[in-house]
């Protein structure tokens, strides 16, 4: 495994982006209300989104939210992980001109639910963005790498409460969440991975799918400041 990075931003509940993931993956363009179903639709996605409850990698005051459609078995998600978020992260989350949510997106193997909740009990002891490396830095065959005693073995390497880590996985108590997520991102056409959504807090949004480049990224993100 890699020498970890230093992680120096902060993981926290999603509870700020209000009304801003209020339109399908479809739709690039500020929303405008025409009528009150509209509306009413509108709100409802805004709650649907907000239900997830997902952790928030960076500042939580950011003007602009990097949404990652993401499966931890994912290959090519893992190359931009491996070959970009590092460079996102010092250029963009750590400097607060935006923070990432990484949404749990299209279950590609049987072990995916699983692992994706892993994450979430690694979040339980604030080692989310860690955990997160050590399954990006481990992956191989789909369904060939992550087991439930894999996952407990990445806990223990990042010195997490054994006990507590394994109570949490082995209970399910982050499954409905993670297929709540993955019905969501579904719902909102994603089919593909990696796809990225890039939000501001006044509605703008632009999609980015494939292999972005940092340059592509920041650009953007300046765009929406």
């Amino acid at each position: 495994m890699k020498t970890s990075r230093k992680i120096v931003f902060i993981v926290i509940p999603l509870t700020i982006l209000g009304i801003m993931f209020v339109v399908s993956l479809q739709s690039q363009h500020t929303i405008s209300l025409q009528s009150e179903s509209e509306s009413d639709k509108i709100l409802s996605e805004t709650n649907d989104f907000l239900s997830l409850n997902l952790p928030i990698i960076g500042y939580s005051d950011a003007p602009v939210t990097i949404i990652a459609f993401n499966d931890y078995q994912c290959k090519d998600c893992k190359t931009w992980y491996d070959e970009q978020y590092f460079e996102i992260s010092k250029n963009l989350i750590e400097t607060k001109k935006a923070n990432i949510v990484f949404l749990d997106s299209i279950s590609l193997g049987n072990d995916s639910v699983l692992i994706s909740e892993a994450t979430m009990c690694a979040n339980d002891q604030e080692k989310y963005s860690q955990y997160q490396e050590i399954l990006f830095e481990s992956q191989q065959k789909i369904d060939d790498w992550a087991k439930s005693e894999q996952l407990k073995k990445f806990a223990i390497d990042l010195e997490l409460d054994e006990n507590m880590f394994e109570l949490c996985l082995d209970s399910g108590k982050y499954e409905n969440q993670v297929l709540s997520n993955i019905d969501y991102a579904k719902r909102y056409g994603v089919d593909k991975l990696p796809i990225f959504k890039i939000i501001n807090f006044e509605g703008k949004e632009h999609v980015l799918k494939g292999g972005i480049s940092n340059d592509v990224f920041e650009d953007v993100v300046n765009q929406f400041q």
